[in-house]
């Protein structure tokens, strides 16, 4: 399997490799075990990039596609419409991937000759990546009854619905909210301008997200009738 660059892609699942002898009284005996590459077969990926937030199912399907063609470089170089053909997609949805991939971070694109050359960026700062762990952050904290740490006064308030309540309003904000470019648009640049400031940028992403979600709730169990007018203007 070829060598994928260090800190991007690693070494994919490796094959035991055996040799077998029989011997003169009829039995079978391995007289040799090696580890040999998977050539072609996997790759393992960062999970960060796997389960990112903030690239769609076919980016990533493009994003993988042209980490198997890389070379020692950091580098590859492949055929959109082959592309294309290994993934069973049309040529220009892989073209619209590879823009999207560009702008954010993921590959850069240049031109040798007619050929284009993709290069992989450093993965280590990419703020898309950095919020797209943020929101896997915000789901352990506050999707789950046993870490929630919200203040739940406004739960008790509605009974036993209101964790059932509270876990829809997550799902909801995070699938209506968090991917609006209106509200990951300046975490993306404060996390480029300021990467020092991460904390404050963490704090500040969580903050707002945790407003959309508690509104989301508030509303929900008023329309149930859950909560009244008055108390959900003191939560």
């Amino acid at each position: 399997m070829k060598k994928f660059i260090e800190g991007i892609v690693f070494h994919g699942a490796e094959l035991v490799e055996t040799e077998f002898k029989k011997r003169g009284d009829g039995h079978t005996v391995i007289t040799r075990r090696s580890i040999v590459p998977n050539e072609g077969k996997y790759l393992t990926l960062p999970e960060n990039v796997k389960r990112c937030y903030y690239l769609d199912a076919n980016e990533k399907l493009v994003l993988f596609e042209l980490y198997s063609w890389a070379r020692e470089d950091g580098k590859c170089q492949v055929a959109m419409d082959l592309v294309s053909l290994k993934l069973g997609i049309t040529e220009r949805t892989v073209r619209t991937c590879v823009k999207e991939l560009a702008k954010k971070k993921f590959v850069q694109v240049s031109k040798q000759g007619r050929a284009n050359i993709y290069k992989f960026d450093n993965l280590k700062d990419n703020p898309y990546l950095v919020l797209s762990e943020f929101i896997h952050e915000f789901i352990a904290d506050f999707y789950y009854k046993g870490s929630l740490r919200h203040d739940d006064e406004w739960v008790k308030s509605v009974g036993d619905e209101g964790f059932r309540l509270w876990r829809e309003a997550v799902v909801d904000t995070l699938a209506k909210q968090a991917k609006k470019e209106t509200f990951y648009e300046p975490y993306l640049q404060r996390l480029t301008e300021t990467p020092d400031d991460y904390e404050n940028i963490h704090s500040s992403f969580v903050d707002e997200l945790l407003q959309f979600v508690n509104e989301a709730a508030i509303q929900k169990a008023m329309k149930l009738g859950l909560m009244s007018e008055v108390v959900s203007e003191a939560v």
